[in-house]
């Protein structure tokens, strides 16, 4: 397969950022593509070891890059700049997050789209809805999950340890009784909130599509008040320690 350039990979970024279908293209590009990331300046391990950083959200992440102009480090940063293929990079930090470009608004990669990505070549696509402050939905007290869809999540939120409490609910607008879909509803503390809704997604996506299932997914931080609305009828707490 030819070699991607360092241009054209940055161009498919600037699309994927621009134009959400234009992801899929980037993430394929970026497997074969050179990037660049940091190494001690003075490390003389056996094994290639890479730096990485505290991200303002609280999670540590591995820096990396397109070009070896923004892989400058930093003032008073003792690294030097170490070139390796996309896929080459991933492989080597898996299980880590990783950060492309941190100086330029970056593309974060937790562990598990990382998995996805090397595995199937794509990462799932992800849609943020801000909901207005006066929405309202209604819960239906007949739940009915798809039997694969516990399994799946049960299975990844036991490997997630910051994920305290899982439910599921049947919901539809207030506006609109009928139009019922699932809801996931998480507690997890808000500096792994965003990571525990994409390792989510990540998992089901093609099994949704598959099944021809929407769901939503939101969270709640644990350590204040559950909200009111998982009280209801209807709600479904299908992982997290007994209730006592």
């Amino acid at each position: 397969m030819a070699r991607i350039s360092t241009a054209e990979l940055e161009r498919r970024l600037e699309l994927a950022r621009s134009h959400r279908e234009e992801e899929p293209a980037f993430f394929r590009c970026l497997l074969d593509a050179k990037v660049y990331a940091h190494a001690p300046a003075s490390d003389d391990h056996s094994r290639l070891r890479l730096l990485q950083f505290r991200h303002p959200d609280g999670f540590h992440a591995v820096p990396f890059f397109t070009s070896i102009e923004k892989a400058r480090p930093p003032t008073g940063i003792a690294a030097k700049i170490i070139p390796l293929l996309g896929r080459q990079f991933l492989e080597l930090t898996r299980g880590a997050t990783v950060m492309l470009n941190p100086n330029d608004g970056g593309c974060v990669l937790y562990p598990e789209e990382v998995d996805a990505l090397l595995k199937t070549g794509a990462v799932a696509r992800i849609e943020k809805i801000h909901l207005a402050n006066d929405f309202s939905f209604l819960v239906s007290d007949q739940t009915k999950p798809p039997s694969w869809l516990m399994s799946c999540l049960m299975g990844l939120y036991s490997q997630l340890s910051f994920v305290q409490v899982a439910y599921l609910l049947e919901v539809a607008p207030s506006h609109a009784p009928a139009e019922r879909t699932l809801l996931i509803v998480l507690g997890v503390a808000p500096e792994h909130a965003e990571r525990a809704v994409r390792a989510s997604i990540t998992e089901i996506q093609p099994f949704c599509a598959h099944n021809d299932v929407a769901l939503d997914i939101t969270t709640f931080d644990p350590a204040k008040e559950t909200p009111a609305y998982l009280r209801q009828r209807g709600v479904e707490r299908f992982f997290g320690p007994p209730l006592k």
